[in-house]
């Protein structure tokens, strides 16, 4: 090792701190202790406290005459890759300050050992070249003119100094030998290899093989990042055998005309970009050297740093070779315009019923009797807009049918289906009411066939209700209105009116009006809409019931979310599998359900609608209930939005825990806490949860599938 003076940094403590360095009237003296002390205050998470009583250095850089006063090493390292975090976690980045790694070769490795440093990669970094630093390097390499003439390693190591102190750095000026390669090796985890010799090449890789240390390559053509796995394989052929069998005795006395054509052969000359190749037949001739853009060896610091990474994370790293070129990728530009006209342009027509407008009573009149109970049945609410029914009718029948084919993994035995069939039952009974031609309402559950069933009588010949009609007229014009209510109370009056309105022999109504019931529920939703977030199985099924699309028949169009503008922009964002992986690997996401639980938190009230039983045909006829909740909340002029947990349909801890691979116990744990707080009766269950609130956005009345009985 030959490392010259003043490449790196001393660090002193502040009783170590020479004073004739202090009584140098031409230092600068600089002091950044203050803003970071403030930095760490601010630092989410708190930082321990052991590092707000880590003592300070001074950091003394002999080629600048400057001392700088900065954080104890500890808290430096925790402020200078606080951003990092996330992308590694903390063990990650640990493991990667104990890294030491050697770079050979400080034109392309200059921003090669930069961007190491900027991102923590390494805890030492040996940097061999022996060459100095011409006007001709800069086109690639991130120094200064005031650099030119000092040794390239001399310069990467002096500013990785200036940006870590505490990052170690041996400078080998005289570059990579036969004499000084085994001291340089030891104990290194990792070699990056860019020098313009290919006999030090061959020479670097024989030794890493011997002694199964990996080597990195990065040519700086067409983006070509090289891996050799030799501590994976020991007997692995230098640069994947692409030039032979080579040794370096095979070298001795070549020149550059004989080695040029084994470089060629190592770079693939079918796959190396056309300048590249043509270079090679004009090195000597046209060109002194290889030629090299600054773009790509900038690029290459990138790929390498990432190659490095996944080593820190262990993630897969084999052998062998990969092309970032960016020419290629942009020859692929896609124009987001035409992507999206494309995307938005015709599609298979569906027969649907569009959106609702607002009762018309016109178009209800011209209905027939059965024509408008089956319209109305088809009306009702279900999770996701899944219509899980099949409605048939004859001459004197309309009957709604479980289809179970219709269904999710949060519609627990088909329980939250069974609750919109009862919905639609209960739609059908006030239109055959209306039109004075009910004769009765039949429920039934032979061989797991659920079915509601209303029976009429003279057709087109009743004698209509006007009560019943009023109430058809704000059951067809009921939707789901998602908006942030002002919170203002909800008055005695209005609540006496809903209990009685949800009460029969087999239902009861758990009105939260209390502003801390309404937050504790909050806080139940919040949490539960993000472990659905975090659930793979979950989350896909969640963003299949979404849908853009004006043609589509189920589903709950993006637009009737009634999103704030900071998620609705994020919401494809939102759809990313990968997204939601990494923040349930990071303990993240509370933001996932914030939106929820600032939602519940806006209301005037949330209604728990309790039912006895938990048999199938339970839940149909608290689904008849809910829907007349629903409609009468509607009438008294609230919003009524739907908010019901993920466990809800869950009528244990077992089954809660089933309905989430990774988050169970927190799904089992908070049905727990709903039942402690607002407990049930041993024979009872929940049958819906629905927010009510004051709120100006537009009702949204689902599209609807065409009958298919």
């Amino acid at each position: 090792m030959n490392t010259p003076p003043d490449t790196a940094a001393t660090l002193y403590s502040p009783d170590e701190l020479p004073v004739e360095l202090t009584a140098e009237p031409a230092l600068i003296v600089s002091d950044i202790t203050g803003r970071t002390s403030r930095a760490l205050d601010e630092l989410l998470p708190p930082a321990e406290p052991a590092l707000r009583d880590e003592s300070p250095r001074f950091a003394h850089f002999p080629w600048r005459n400057a001392l700088v006063k900065i954080p104890g090493p500890r808290t430096f390292r925790r402020l200078r890759l606080d951003r990092n975090r996330h992308k590694l976690t903390a063990a990650q980045q640990a493991a990667a300050g104990e890294l030491r790694i050697g770079v050979v070769g400080l034109s392309v490795g200059h921003a090669i050992s930069l961007t190491l440093a900027l991102e923590g990669l390494a805890g030492e970094m040996r940097l061999a070249d022996f060459d100095e630093l011409e006007l001709t390097n800069m086109n690639r390499i991130p120094a200064t003119l005031m650099d030119i003439h000092d040794n390239k390693a001399v310069v990467a190591a002096r500013r990785i100094s200036e940006i870590d102190p505490y990052l170690t750095t041996v400078v080998y000026s005289g570059g990579i030998t036969t004499e000084n390669i085994d001291q340089f090796l030891d104990g290194l985890d990792i070699v990056v290899e860019e020098c313009d010799s290919f006999d030090v090449k061959v020479l670097v890789r024989e030794k890493c093989r011997s002694r199964g240390i990996p080597v990195l390559m990065e040519t700086s053509d067409g983006g070509t990042l090289d891996v050799e796995r030799f501590d994976l394989e020991p007997e692995r052929p230098l640069f994947h055998g692409l030039a032979g069998d080579l040794q370096i005795e095979d070298l001795v006395g070549l020149d550059r005309a004989a080695l040029t054509p084994l470089a060629v052969r190592v770079l693939e000359p079918t796959k190396v970009t056309a300048p590249m190749a043509a270079s090679a037949i004009e090195l000597g001739h046209t060109v002194t050297a290889w030629p090299q853009l600054g773009g790509d060896v900038l690029l290459g610091g990138a790929t390498v740093a990432a190659a490095v990474r996944r080593l820190v994370q262990g993630k897969s790293l084999r052998s062998g070779r990969v092309r970032f070129d960016r020419d290629s990728w942009l020859d692929g530009l896609e124009d987001p315009i035409d992507t999206a006209v494309a995307d938005d342009g015709p599609q298979a027509a569906h027969s649907i019923e569009p959106l609702a407008p607002p009762y018309e009573d016109s178009r209800v009149e011209a209905m027939g009797d059965r024509e408008l109970v089956v319209h109305a049945a088809r009306r009702a609410p279900s999770a996701g807009n899944q219509q899980p029914w099949e409605i048939t009718s004859d001459d004197d029948t309309v009957t709604i049918t479980l289809d179970r084919a219709r269904t999710s993994t949060l519609d627990v035995e088909h329980r939250a289906s069974a609750v919109a069939v009862g919905a639609a039952l209960y739609n059908a009974r006030v239109a055959a009411t209306a039109r004075g031609v009910l004769d009765d309402i039949e429920i039934t559950d032979d061989a797991g066939t659920l079915a509601g069933r209303a029976r009429l009588k003279g057709l087109d010949t009743g004698s209509r209700s006007p009560d019943a009609e009023a109430e058809l007229s704000a059951l067809l014009a009921r939707g789901t209105r998602r908006g942030v209510g002002d919170g203002s109370p909800l008055s005695a009056a209005d609540r006496s009116r809903l209990h009685d309105a949800a009460s029969s022999d087999r239902t009861r109504l758990i009105a939260l009006t209390d502003r801390r019931d309404i937050d504790r529920y909050a806080s139940i939703i919040s949490r539960s809409d993000r472990a659905r977030f975090l659930t793979p199985e979950l989350h896909r099924e969640m963003f299949l019931e979404l849908t853009t699309d004006p043609t589509a028949a189920e589903g709950i169009d993006v637009a009737s979310l009634d999103l704030p503008p900071a998620m609705a922009g994020m919401l494809d964002v939102l759809r990313r599998a990968d997204v939601m992986a990494l923040l349930d690997e990071w303990g993240g996401g509370t933001a996932l359900g914030a939106d929820a639980g600032s939602r519940v938190a806006s209301s005037s009230a949330v209604l728990v609608l309790v039912q006895r039983g938990t048999a199938a045909v339970d839940y149909l006829r608290g689904g008849i209930v809910a829907e007349q909740l629903w409609v009468a909340a509607e009438r008294l002029g609230y919003a009524v939005h739907p908010m019901t947990p993920t466990f809800l349909y869950a009528d244990d801890d077992e089954t809660a825990r089933a309905l989430s691979s990774n988050h169970g116990d927190e799904l089992a744990a908070l049905r727990r806490e709903m039942l402690e707080t607002w407990p049930l009766a041993a024979d009872e269950a929940p049958t819906i949860v629905l927010r009510l609130s004051r709120a100006d956005s537009p009702v949204e009345v689902s599209r609807r599938l065409p009958v298919r009985g």
